[in-house]
């Protein structure tokens, strides 16, 4: 189906601010809705694996799960986006017939994210050996600035083969393999919008966290209890809505690109 818009007749850079005001016009429709929709994304992918009691197979399962999860989140999107409420058994009926395609692919991403462990694992214990020994900040950067820039040069691919894949598997019966080798491609191909979508994100979190870090150390002087609550609040609010921002982000990007329904306020104008 053919919306009314036609994104793709923009540039590169117009193309990831469209994708920044959707995902901001979507989140006005309903924040409350939205923002339970991050909180469990952010529990379930970022808090629950984190915590150190957690046995390893939870956290495994979680991983080799994840591509399914994020396929019904963005049927979330999806039908929010077209003004339909989404049914979450209706969502699990459209993705199960590539149910085996999806968990092989998070069986991917799991074996990919045990390799990155295994060749971070020396870099990791020389952080810690330092962080333990009384460490000086200077000690601290050399070690850990090398390790952000290696992270980074190991998760970029991982993040342009699991950017797109999950959808083109659950909603389109793609291969794992040409699911990965069409959302890497697409990464590529749209490199500069994404990189404006997140620049944009970043730049927007950077400036409320410098208004909140004001405000903080104003309630702070007051009263430190206080100051310490707020802050905690802050920092989780920031969490939820960065979350949020990714991901819808990930879905106008996967719309643009594979996917072009009528969106409900198109609807309305068509009916006009």
């Amino acid at each position: 189906m053919q919306g009314t818009d036609k994104p793709h007749s923009m540039g590169p850079f117009k193309t990831g601010l469209d994708w920044v005001y959707r995902s901001a016009y979507l989140f006005r429709q309903n924040p409350p809705k939205w923002l339970i929709h991050a909180m469990l994304y952010a529990l379930l992918f970022v808090m629950l694996p984190s915590v150190p009691a957690m046995p390893m197979l939870i956290s495994l399962l979680i991983i080799l799960f994840w591509p399914a999860c994020l396929t019904m989140f963005m049927g979330v999107f999806r039908e929010a986006d077209a003004g339909r409420e989404a049914e979450p058994r209706d969502l699990v009926e459209e993705i199960k017939p590539n149910a085996v395609r999806l968990i092989t692919l998070g069986g991917v991403f799991l074996a990919y994210g045990i390799l990155t462990g295994v060749w971070l694992r020396e870099d990791i214990a020389a952080l810690n050996a330092t962080l333990g020994d009384e460490p000086q900040a200077e000690a601290v950067m050399q070690q850990l600035s090398p390790l952000i820039i290696k992270m980074l040069l190991i998760l970029t691919p991982m993040i342009m083969a699991s950017w797109f894949s999950p959808m083109l598997v659950g909603f389109h019966g793609y291969s794992v393999l040409d699911a990965i080798k069409q959302s890497f491609w697409q990464c590529v191909r749209y490199v500069i919008s994404i990189t404006v979508a997140w620049s944009l994100l970043a730049l927007a979190l950077v400036a409320v966290m410098l208004i909140a870090s004001l405000v903080i150390g104003i309630v702070s002087g007051i009263s430190l209890l206080l100051g310490t609550l707020l802050m905690s609040l802050v920092v989780f609010i920031l969490l939820l809505l960065a979350t949020y921002f990714l991901l819808a982000i990930q879905y106008f990007s996967y719309r643009h690109i594979y996917y072009r329904p009528v969106t409900a306020e198109s609807a309305g104008q068509e009916a006009v």
